[in-house]
């Protein structure tokens, strides 16, 4: 049987969520005998309070974390974590709440930073980021009683609270917007499989699609001139005459794609196409413009708040999670018209 909620407790004593969130939390604005029907009726229903819900209503610590593993190179050049920052900064601007943000070079360190903050009681939530099959944060961050929001969605079996974005869905629509522009294969270009979003988009691009040839390649992360290269080889191999549209995971390696066809005589969008997953001012801004998924990190950052908010708010044993709107392409000077039909 499924654990009772405060909404649960709400409707059968018929008063406000709000109501009965005050009520078990022993906030004031609740009328005593309304707070001992209600305490009555969750005693029934054999309703617990969630242990990291109520550590984040009760903190008086008010600071969240953010953790992002990461070398300091490749974060310098990420547009992705400084979106993402915003739209926490963002939703955080008008509470007293601080961000409190570190930079781990990889997942050991991070996973010692979780359990570090949560003893020295620095945060009051955790928000995580690149979610990754068999992940050990989200055991690690239960066992804790730290609420945690990941952006995305780790694969365990364990309970997690979080906002994502379908990368499946999102992949299997690019690929029909981008057939719909006369592509006949597409190349994808990715760094970063070994996460769960990435996993998500490989499995997708894999299934069998008539009149389509789906490739995939995995660019080690390093300097643009080494990326370049490693994309140059890549693309001498191929045969372009099939209507091929590259598409790449990040704005550096969309940067380093354009450079190798340029140096390999291959004009875009003539003769191949190229298209984003990230919309940077940097891609979009650019002569020519790059085609863009029309993906916002900002309002994944703002979207986790919210969450952690809600936990803090409405203590309760479920995870809560957000799925953000499937983001859509935007064309521009890389890829064809759209093919009338």
């Amino acid at each position: 049987m499924a654990r009772p909620t405060i909404a649960d407790i709400a409707r059968t004593a018929g008063v406000s969520s709000t109501a009965v969130s005050f009520a078990l939390n022993g906030r004031p604005g609740v009328a005593e005998p309304t707070r001992e029907k209600i305490m009555a009726i969750a005693h029934d229903m054999g309703w617990t309070p969630n242990s990291a819900a109520r550590a984040l209503s009760t903190s008086r610590v008010n600071a969240i974390g953010l953790i992002i593993t990461s070398s300091y190179a490749e974060l310098a050049r990420d547009a992705f974590f400084l979106q993402l920052i915003a739209g926490v900064e963002h939703a955080l601007s008008s509470s007293p709440v601080a961000l409190v943000l570190k930079i781990v070079e990889n997942f050991e360190d991070e996973l010692t930073a979780i359990r570090q903050w949560h003893g020295e009681s620095r945060i009051d939530g955790l928000i995580l980021v690149n979610p990754r099959p068999d992940d050990p944060r989200p055991a690690l961050t239960n066992t804790l009683g730290v609420p945690t929001v990941f952006i995305g969605k780790p694969g365990t079996n364990e309970q997690f609270s979080s906002v994502f974005i379908d990368d499946a869905l999102v992949m299997d629509t690019l690929i029909e917007d981008l057939v719909a522009h006369g592509t006949r294969r597409i190349a994808y270009l990715h760094s970063h499989a070994r996460y769960s979003h990435g996993e998500a988009r490989l499995k997708a691009l894999r299934r069998s699609r008539p009149g389509i040839t789906a490739i995939e390649h995995g660019i080690p992360l390093g300097e643009l001139d080494d990326t370049c290269a490693a994309i140059r080889d890549f693309a001498s191999m191929l045969d372009l005459t099939a209507a091929t549209t590259f598409v790449c995971e990040s704005e550096d390696l969309t940067l380093a794609t354009l450079r190798a066809l340029s140096d390999l005589d291959v004009a875009v969008p003539a003769d191949a196409g190229v298209v984003s997953w990230e919309s940077t001012p940097g891609l979009t801004l650019r002569t020519p413009a790059v085609s863009t998924l029309e993906r916002s990190p900002a309002e994944m950052g703002s979207a986790a708040v919210e969450v952690l908010r809600d936990m803090r708010d409405n203590p309760g044993p479920e995870p809560r999670t957000r799925e953000l709107a499937c983001p859509r392409l935007h064309a521009r000077d890389t890829l064809p018209p759209r093919v009338e039909s």
